[in-house]
């Protein structure tokens, strides 16, 4: 069964990214998002995928803390 588009973030979305910021308890800044959207094409390309889903970022976000404010 695949997926549903529910799964994957859409990193050209403002709101899913602010929703990743919330679940760190980080400011919602565009320096954050900016900085989420990097992380999100580095874990592209260390896994070689087009697609993430928000499970997969979520958890690539809690080992890059240090880069959020």
């Amino acid at each position: 069964m695949a997926l549903s588009d529910h799964e994957y973030i859409n990193f050209s979305e403002d709101y899913e990214l602010d929703y990743h910021l919330r679940k760190v308890n980080k400011l919602q800044t565009q320096a954050n998002r900016s900085a989420l959207r990097a992380m999100g094409a580095e874990l592209k390309a260390r896994s070689g995928k087009t697609f993430l889903t928000h499970a997969e970022f979520h958890t690539y976000i809690l080992s890059q803390l240090h880069r959020l404010t």
